[in-house]
């Protein structure tokens, strides 16, 4: 009986053994995992880039050129031939005024320089036979002259008493209609001219007008053509804000295009200024968790570590991205090995030569 109980002692004894040398080896292979091997990266310089700036806003669509037509006389609208959005051409009679009364003036200044000629040869000819006097025919003469530039005003009255198309165009708005009257000069058809080019009118704030110039490179996209791009280039720059919306207008003139376009149409405008400031440039390989004009670089933190730093996007310039947010006087990047890291993560540093060898 005593050698079984010495028997399960040592067997018990043996177990415990086992159990304590296997818990050891486990403690020591979790010491094994537990040992982090940095992750090799390579940096890329930071790169200074011109500032070229997008600012967005919304614009119109117009002609390069829109004339307010009006009469030369004022009188009654007696008919306007044309509708709104109508294309003319050149010469086109687009409105015209009851002539009774500006024919009835025509006549009479006719009459009156008719009856000054006959004057004038009747002095000329007793002057010459020495029956009038010579002030009696220069008074007649002068009676003549004035007589013929009444005739010459009641004829351009005439001939202005209709509108006619000035250039190849459309018919943006019309302001009188027929049977009304209208004062001399007041605008009875507003026309745009499309034998010029198109421009878009967009308006920025007191911030951004600062810094657009003459020159200045514009995107512009229209609702009637989502898939389409067209492009601009700044004509004028406003110096004065407007009183209702308290913006600065800018006129782009759009590049040629065969696309039909119309005025009014309403312009999505980026507009891209540049300045003479400069901002960092960073390889598009070393941005991260990229989110519309957000993303993420890492930064060398002194010999053996990263920290991760958030970034804004501002433009994409071939392999190159143009950010803000980098801190002042850091000059790499991570590139290669970025998209492996953590926020701290432990690295090794890879120098490559100039033939971009390690």
């Amino acid at each position: 009986m005593w050698r079984n109980k010495n028997t399960k002692l040592k067997l018990i004894l043996s177990f415990f053994l086992t159990v304590v040398f296997l818990g050891t080896s486990c403690k020591h292979e979790q010491g094994k995992q537990s040992v982090t091997v940095p992750v090799r990266i390579t940096l890329s310089a930071i790169r200074k880039v011109p500032a070229v700036v997008p600012l967005h806003s919304n614009g119109i669509l117009v002609s390069s050129e829109e004339l307010k037509l009006s009469f030369k006389t004022g009188g009654i609208v007696a008919h306007i031939p044309v509708n709104e959005g109508n294309r003319v051409k050149k010469g086109d009679v687009i409105a015209t005024l009851d002539l009774s009364e500006i024919k009835a003036a025509v006549e009479q200044a006719e009459l009156g320089y008719n009856k000054a000629l006959r004057d004038y040869q009747r002095a000329s000819n007793l002057y010459r036979d020495s029956v009038a006097t010579l002030e009696l025919k220069q008074n007649s003469a002068t009676a003549l002259d004035l007589a013929a530039s009444r005739l010459k005003v009641a004829s351009f009255n005439l001939t202005h008493s209709s509108i006619t198309a000035p250039e190849n165009g459309i018919i943006l708005k019309i302001f009188a209609k027929e049977s009304e009257m209208v004062a001399s000069g007041y605008p009875v058809i507003l026309f745009g001219s499309s034998a010029k080019f198109w421009k878009v009118k967009v308006g920025f704030s007191d911030k951004d007008i600062v810094k657009i110039n003459i020159g200045d490179s514009a995107r512009i996209s229209f609702d009637a053509y989502p898939d389409k791009i067209f492009y601009g280039l700044v004509d004028q720059t406003g110096e004065m804000s407007n009183p209702m919306t308290g913006t600065y207008e800018v006129e782009l003139n759009l590049s040629e295009t065969e696309l039909r376009l119309a005025s009014g149409f309403v312009a999505g405008v980026d507009l891209f200024t540049s300045t003479s400031d400069s901002i960092p440039a960073v390889p598009v390989e070393s941005v991260v968790e990229a989110n519309g004009n957000e993303g993420y670089v890492y930064i060398l933190e002194g010999d053996s570590s990263v920290v991760k730093t958030k970034i804004e996007i501002v433009l994409v310039t071939g392999s190159q991205l143009a950010v803000r947010g980098i801190p002042e006087g850091i000059k790499e990047v991570v590139s290669g090995g970025a998209a492996y890291l953590r926020d701290g993560e432990k690295v090794q540093v890879i120098r490559l030569d100039d033939n971009g060898r390690f």
